[in-house]
């Protein structure tokens, strides 16, 4: 057990998160979009694009939710902290235990995709495995933030939030698009920072050159919502009170 991390706890989130079956009913429609769609010019982002991105997000929604509330609202939180571990490193440890179901479940999908490929004769392409690494930074800088609200927010209600705001946004961008203000340049501008970036666009086939830029802004998507976080569940009574 490390000061940010406890292991233990997060060994214990992904059995929980295992043993639900909505993930794997998710983690199964995401395998088979990303294996449909397997080709020798993917290089590896047929997994986390097109119909695949969609099950990709819901799945990570689908893990993320409750993360934090689920335990606090149960007592459950209050007992493990009982013992010589801090809030950080619980809150951390819930975060590595939903990210390791993450990343099971995207190696699985990564895999079926790469299998499909060469049933269909196709050949290995090292940069599948960036495309894999990419997509475990993008969906761990989503977690970070849902994790961040589940430290305030009752139940699922981080996943809702997170999920309207999204919508909400996307349909801000939308009308914006079609109308066309003097200040549309602002949402177009905040909309490229609002939010981990999708990193995918390092593989692509077709881009005369390779940019990290996404995936290192999806690294600050990581720490600062953590460190913000931690800080608000410090400040949280966790001690439910009696009526």
């Amino acid at each position: 057990m490390s000061g940010l991390v406890c292991w233990p706890v997060a060994r214990a989130t992904l059995r929980a998160r295992l043993r639900s079956p909505g993930p794997w009913l998710v983690g199964f429609l995401f395998t088979i979009a990303g294996a449909v769609r397997a080709s020798r010019h993917g290089a590896g982002i047929e997994t986390f694009s097109g119909p695949g991105t969609i099950w990709f997000i819901v799945l990570t929604f689908a893990l993320g939710a409750a993360i934090l509330s689920e335990e606090i609202e149960s007592g459950h939180a209050q007992l493990v902290l009982l013992r010589p571990i801090t809030r950080a490193a619980w809150y951390g440890g819930r975060l590595a235990g939903v990210t390791l179901a993450m990343a099971l479940f995207c190696v699985i999908a990564w895999l079926a995709t790469f299998s499909a490929a060469v049933v269909r004769g196709d050949g290995f392409d090292a940069t599948r495995f960036a495309s894999l690494l990419l997509a475990l930074v993008w969906g761990c800088a989503w977690l970070s933030v849902l994790t961040c609200l589940s430290s305030f927010l009752p139940r699922w209600t981080n996943a809702g939030a997170l999920a309207v705001l999204i919508l909400a946004w996307i349909l801000l961008f939308g009308i914006v698009a079609t109308l066309k203000p003097a200040w549309a340049g602002v949402v177009d501008t905040v909309t490229k920072f609002l939010g981990p970036q999708d990193p995918m666009m390092f593989s692509e086939p077709t881009r005369p050159r390779r940019d990290l830029g996404p995936a290192l802004y999806d690294l600050i998507w990581i720490f600062a919502p953590w460190v913000l976080g931690v800080a608000i569940l410090n400040r949280r009574e966790l001690a439910r009170r009696r009526s």
